[in-house]
């Protein structure tokens, strides 16, 4: 059984926010969906606070999880200068905003977070490195 059936999306998702966190994403969250939504499983939101700060993050999670768990993402919205890139594992969404768009489209808050919602306060060692 190859590494990519084995990953679960609650596992996928922590990765991806250790990641975001790594490269310095603040707030960064899960918010697991499953139960109220059929785009995903689990959403993982996190602010970057520049441009240049958005496309590091994005990229280096791409990279990561391409290398981990050899799975890329089945798309990526979005650019640097919008504000917000979407990358699309499937069963995993990631979010990686400006503050100004996490604001205005308050995805914790429109998701109903409550107790779906698990925020990554410090970056932990990756186990898989």
């Amino acid at each position: 059984m190859s590494e990519q059936a084995q990953i679960t999306p609650k596992e996928l998702a922590r990765f991806c926010a250790e990641c975001a966190a790594e490269k310095q994403a603040e707030e960064v969250k899960i918010l697991n969906v499953g139960e109220v939504s059929s785009i995903a499983d689990c959403f993982v939101i996190g602010t970057a606070n520049s441009e240049p700060q958005l496309r590091a993050i994005t990229g280096f999670v791409e990279r990561e999880v391409r290398e981990h768990y050899r799975l890329r993402p089945l798309s990526e919205c979005g650019d640097a200068a919008s504000g917000w890139v979407l990358l699309d594992f499937g069963t995993v969404l990631v979010h990686i905003m400006t503050g100004e768009m996490r604001q205005r489209y308050n995805l914790e808050g429109l998701w109903g977070a409550g107790d779906r919602l698990e925020e990554i306060r410090q970056v932990e060692k990756l186990t898989s490195r």
